[in-house]
């Protein structure tokens, strides 16, 4: 199999459309979706024979990883269940500018806000990522460190080599790297963990075009768990890392079976059917 999208979250409402939308950003037909979460595909999608569904409580991080683990495709990207995939053939794309190497990676942007000014993740963006990130840090009384700031964090070329939301990546590669930290509880905070260990292990990071639109208000009751997890641990969590490692001896590979000791949180995360 060519590719595996995956993606973990509690709005199997979504998913039809989101599935819909996939000939949005390829023409590639040899490829599965995985969806991990808590709550099962309608019953139509359910029955497509390119639709694998991962039960699991656990937190966000937790449920990427599993979605991962899961995937079948010779190469993987991963997504979000709050919007569409954007016109424009992104995958396609992605692939014919992928670095010729297995550590090459392409990583896209996306656009948040349905009804306010969108936020535009990715190239051309740092601005807009600051800002979010800074009013994280001030929600976050024992933030001493943040992107940009930490020497452990520094690296070559624009301020968007910091993150990688979502990216085109060999399948084998990313499970070596280790995928995410799932200490982290949201892969927001997680995916700048990420974006260091894959540049410090030498990945070379194409940017690509935009991938998403996510259509839930930034503080959407969808959104307020996400800042929560955000101010309350992930960012102080990546403070904690960063600013104990060996500059010399450089982040990069963690143990890929670390997702079995995050915590099931979907429960605590819901606002209302809860298990």
């Amino acid at each position: 199999m060519k590719l595996s999208i995956f993606l973990a979250g509690f709005r199997n409402q979504n998913w039809i459309k989101l599935y819909e939308s996939i000939p949005n950003v390829t023409t590639l037909t040899d490829y599965e979706v995985v969806f991990v979460g808590p709550y099962p595909p309608p019953p139509e999608l359910a029955e497509k024979d390119n639709v694998v569904f991962v039960q699991d409580w656990g937190c966000p991080s937790r449920c990427y990883q599993l979605g991962l683990l899961h995937s079948k495709g010779e190469y993987v990207i991963w997504a979000a269940d709050d919007g569409i995939f954007s016109p424009g053939l992104a995958i396609d794309k992605a692939f014919a500018s992928m670095p010729n190497h297995r550590k090459g990676l392409v990583s896209f942007s996306f656009t948040e806000g349905s009804t306010k000014e969108l936020r535009i993740f990715g190239p051309g963006a740092p601005k807009k990522l600051k800002r979010a990130v800074d009013k994280i840090k001030r929600a976050s009384t024992d933030m001493n460190m943040v992107l940009g700031e930490n020497p452990a964090l520094a690296m070559c070329g624009p301020a968007h080599y910091k993150i990688v939301m979502n990216a085109l990546i060999r399948n084998n590669y990313f499970r070596e790297i280790g995928g995410w930290d799932c200490r982290f509880e949201h892969i927001g905070v997680g995916s700048n963990d990420l974006a260091v260990r894959l540049q410090n292990d030498g990945a070379e990071v194409v940017m690509g075009g935009r991938f998403m639109d996510l259509s839930q208000e930034w503080y959407s009751p969808d959104h307020l768990p996400i800042e929560e997890a955000h101010a309350k641990n992930d960012m102080s969590l990546l403070s904690g890392i960063y600013s104990n490692i060996d500059i010399d001896n450089p982040r990069t590979k963690i143990d890929f079976d670390n997702w079995k000791q995050a915590p099931e949180v979907w429960g605590r995360r819901q606002f209302e059917n809860a298990r």
